[in-house]
């Protein structure tokens, strides 16, 4: 029997799906409250990331199967795409500081980056857009900026739910840094996957994007 002939059992890739996602959200929250839980939340994890490349490595893949956008290009444009739009909220947030609207409205985000600051911030966006990258083609909207939107709402509450309460103690959604913070995070996160987004689908906008035809041509 090739390949071609074996058929996935109905339903086994939504298992898949929602076994990963169960796992990682249970790794997480266990990973949050530390102590005894710590090894079970580790082995949760790992069974997520199993699980994640299972549904990965499983699928078919290659232009020939998805198109000229397919998964090695929604990575490479997710990179990029994500870095950009990093570098872009950095000097959005710099903007608002620099004309009082941060400090105006009491809160306490720092806009003031140093050289590894932005680096990590940058690298931060290119990690996040490489996972944008690969859910692309499964997130909901009517245009790439818009599916970059809403999966900017994964980063945005990773900062507010875990890195700000659990990483820097600043309190849930950061309050401690400001009541209206976590407005700031949603709106930059948004300007982010907007413009991640917009870089991803720029790949099969045209026939001069750089993953329309291979680069030795």
């Amino acid at each position: 029997m090739s390949d071609s002939d074996v058929v996935s059992p109905p339903g086994s890739a939504f298992l898949w799906r929602a076994g990963a996602l169960a796992s990682g959200a249970a790794g997480l929250f266990l990973l949050t409250t530390g102590g005894e839980s710590l090894s079970v939340a580790v082995l949760l994890l790992v069974v997520a990331l199993a699980a994640a490349g299972v549904l990965l490595g499983g699928g078919a893949h290659g232009p020939a199967v998805e198109g000229r956008l397919d998964l090695s290009a929604r990575l490479g444009l997710g990179l990029l795409g994500g870095s950009l739009a990093a570098a872009v909220s950095a000097a959005a947030l710099s903007v608002l500081a620099r004309i009082g609207l941060t400090g105006a409205l009491g809160v306490g985000l720092s806009s003031a980056w140093s050289g590894p600051e932005f680096l990590a911030h940058l690298g931060s966006g290119a990690v996040w857009g490489m996972v944008l990258g690969i859910l692309y083609r499964e997130l909901p909207g009517a245009s790439p900026g818009a599916r970059g939107a809403l999966f900017s709402l994964v980063p945005a509450l990773y900062l507010l739910v875990k890195v700000y309460p659990v990483d820097r103690d600043l309190g849930l959604f950061g309050v401690e840094l400001g009541a209206l913070t976590f407005v700031f995070v949603l709106g930059l996160n948004f300007l982010w996957g907007m413009i991640a987004g917009s870089v991803i689908g720029w790949g099969e906008a045209g026939d001069e994007t750089p993953v329309a035809r291979p680069i030795d041509e």
